[in-house]
């Protein structure tokens, strides 16, 4: 039996949650990640040399201060190479810094676009796989979500990653140099950094609970808009415009105030960075060419590292609030894809099962989930399917008939009995490769937004011109889709939307015909079509009597008389089976209740 999991996990905390994203990534892209963080080294190392050698430039300048100042041997290099060729080596590490940049902000590109394929794909992989149970108990909008919106912003999750990774790479390089050159005035201003980091500390924690409750509200506006625009003929026709209007003006209010809520909060803690940044340098200026009594050239060069270490130590803290915002979609995302991974079947079988004699259900049991506390769907069905005959599956609405055709399709495993094809019992990777010989119409078809032919060809990519005119000839379509302008070459419109009722179920009618399948499932497919065009599928119908095993989910008289096999269900179970006369004999007063007797 399918049980819904539980919804997926809150990581304990932000530290558990980047750490995972880390380890993700660096899964993911491989050797990409090592790669971006040696270019990034290298670009600081570059950066850190070039600032240094501001040294012996501004002595050969004659720019000087009092004492020998440090750095004696940069001050020979520069006696040795001269004004000259200082400015044209300082000139080489700027260029080959730059460089190293371009080569690390390509690769970076790279790897964040390899990332959120390799993303999707397993997200995509993972909702492919699932059974449909657990597909059925999730809203679709919140799949689509995960799929698009949220894999995007985990895309720019890890680009505040690898700008976080270039910052925090620069740092040591510049500390390095900065502490060659002066020891004590580093150490100072390292120990003013550390205190501004504690203090926006809290900003920080701030920022990961808006970030959740942000991603929490999005995900919700997402879904009432998919209803919404799924709904709208609904909406429409009961004038419920009002209503829900309200219900999504509600919910993009709240999207709004927490957003303005996070943006408050990140303005919050830049000024508060600024200013405590502006205090440190006027502060570290002072105790430079005061306490410390630092040369000229060595507290220039100083100050020029430090205007870049400051930037540096900025981005850092404000890519690393930007990024403790959106963890929570990425950590929100690696459980989904851990649950429905969880929830998947299992590989079908090499070889399907061949259906020759008959389908047998042997005390099929099913209770959906999300009715765990009534009463069963399905309860103690025993009945045959022959082969090669026309079985009607009959009973008042919600008896059942549905759940057990998808039960015989392999669409659901029953939670007690067994169904046998041939005497194989339908289970694990036989129930799934039991699928592809199935032909399948329900009451709604559903066509992509894509021409007939693609359409078609879903049910048997191989298939040449003459099988497609052939399946649409035996629904009884062909001559409609000839009429059309590009004929198989059309575009069907959303959902079939170009197309009339009859038409969209005839040509899903054909793409069940045009796989040639052992078993044909039809629920109450001939609903939306009129009497004529219905008589021309019976005709179909009858023509293929005897060459293939037809399972109709019926509504109407003429249906279930023709049939070779009739199954009567009520509130589960199984109250007639056998031909017309043996069950009109049985159940004569149920079917009379469907206006289905006489």
């Amino acid at each position: 039996m399918f049980h819904r999991s539980p919804p997926p996990t809150r990581p304990t905390g932000a530290g558990a949650q980047f750490a995972a994203l880390v380890t993700d990534v660096a899964r993911t892209v491989g050797g990409r990640f090592a790669a971006v963080a040696v270019l990034a080294t290298l670009a600081a190392i570059a950066e850190g040399a070039g600032l240094l050698l501001l040294m012996p430039l501004l002595d050969l300048l004659g720019i000087t201060g009092k004492g020998d100042g440090s750095m004696p041997m940069l001050r020979a290099v520069g006696q040795r190479i001269g004004l000259g060729g200082a400015l044209v080596l300082y000139v080489l590490l700027i260029a080959g810094a730059s460089a190293v940049v371009w080569a690390r902000m390509v690769a970076g590109t790279a790897l964040l676009l390899n990332y959120v394929d390799a993303l999707r794909r397993r997200l995509h992989d993972a909702v492919m796989a699932m059974g449909w149970p657990a597909l059925a108990a999730r809203r679709q909008a919140d799949l689509t979500h995960a799929l698009t919106q949220e894999v995007a912003q985990c895309g720019s999750v890890v680009h505040f990653l690898l700008q976080m990774l270039a910052s925090l790479v620069q740092l040591p390089a510049l500390i390095v140099a900065a502490f060659l050159l002066s020891p004590a005035f580093t150490a100072a201003a390292l120990l003013l950094a550390g205190a501004l980091a504690l203090a926006v500390r809290p900003l920080s924690r701030r920022a990961y609970a808006l970030g959740h409750a942000l991603g929490e509200t999005r995900r919700a506006l997402n879904a009432e808009i998919a209803d919404q625009t799924a709904g709208l003929r609904i909406l429409k026709a009961l004038g419920a415009e009002t209503v829900r209007g309200a219900e999504f003006r509600a919910l993009a209010g709240q999207e709004q105030e927490r957003q303005l809520s996070q943006a408050r909060a990140s303005a919050t803690a830049r000024m508060t960075q600024r200013v405590a940044a502006a205090g440190a340098a006027a502060l570290a200026v002072w105790a430079g060419l005061g306490p410390l009594g630092l040369p000229l050239p060595e507290m220039l060069v100083l100050l020029a590292l430090f205007a870049r270490l400051m930037p540096a130590a900025l981005r850092v803290q404000e890519t690393w609030r930007v990024i403790l915002q959106m963890l929570p979609v990425h950590g929100r995302l690696l459980a989904s894809l851990e649950e429905w991974r969880r929830e998947a079947e299992p590989a079908p079988a090499e070889v399907p099962p061949a259906l020759t004699r008959s389908i047998a259900l042997s005390g099929v049991g099913y209770r959906h989930a999300a009715r765990a506390d009534g009463p069963p769907t399905l309860a103690g069905i025993v009945a045959a399917i022959p082969a090669k005959s026309t079985t009607a599956l009959v009973g008042p609405s919600g008896a059942g008939k549905s759940t057990l055709a998808d039960i015989v399709m392999g669409l659901v495993a029953p939670d007690e009995g067994a169904v046998l094809v041939d005497g194989v019992p339908l289970d694990g990777p036989g129930r799934v490769a039991w699928r592809r010989r199935i032909g399948y119409v329900p009451q709604d078809p559903f066509l992509f937004h894509r021409t007939i032919r693609e359409n078609l060809a879903l049910a048997r990519p191989d298939a040449g011109e003459e099988d497609l005119w052939r399946a649409l000839e035996e629904a009884a379509v062909a001559d409609a889709v000839r009429a059309l302008p590009q004929g198989l070459d059309t575009v069907v419109g959303d959902r079939g939307a170009s197309l009339s009722g009859g038409e969209r179920q005839r040509i899903a009618l054909a793409r069940a015909l045009l796989r040639r399948p052992d078993l044909l499932v039809l629920d109450e497919a001939t609903a939306s079509l009129d009497a004529e065009t219905e008589g021309q599928v019976a005709d179909t119908l009858r023509r293929l009597h005897g060459r293939l095993t037809v399972l109709v989910v019926a509504h109407r008289p003429s249906t279930v008389r023709t049939a070779d096999h009739v199954l009567v269900l009520e509130g589960g179970r199984l109250l007639a089976s056998g031909s017309w006369t043996e069950v009109c004999g049985t159940a004569g007063d149920r079917l009379a209740a469907l206006d289905m007797a006489g």
